[in-house]
């Protein structure tokens, strides 16, 4: 029951950073292209330039915000993978042991098999 609720949990979470890097994602595209029209100037002396520039400082503000928001949802993505991933991190260790622990057995069978030849060929090695 525990792992279930473990596993609800990390599901809800994963979909909780998936709607947040959507959101900041559409945030930055929305803000880019409005950028990128209020960037348009066909006639420098048009009252309405002025007010777009105006607009485009304030999409400007809007985009970094965004750009923030993914910045702290990748560092919860860290933290979340530092923190919460033990399970990746112990199978790790565990299959390193398991590699050294076969590295150790053939290096004893090898000494084994050293010691076990004759002495004349040993000192000819």
């Amino acid at each position: 029951m525990v792992n279930m609720s473990a596993m609800k949990k990390e599901s809800l979470q994963v979909s909780a950073y998936s709607r947040r890097l959507k959101d900041n994602m559409k945030s930055i595209l929305d803000n880019y292209a409005e950028i990128l029209k209020a960037a348009k100037v066909t006639d420098a002396n048009d009252p309405d330039a002025v007010s777009d520039a105006g607009l485009a400082h304030i999409e400007n503000e809007i985009e970094v915000r965004a750009a923030e928001g993914l910045s702290k949802l990748v560092s919860d993505l860290k933290e979340n993978m530092i923190l919460n991933d033990f399970s990746t991190i112990n199978q790790s260790t565990t299959n390193r042991i398991s590699e050294l622990k076969e590295l150790k057995s053939q290096k004893e069978d090898e000494i084994t098999q050293l010691y076990s030849q004759p002495r004349e060929l040993r000192t000819s090695l």
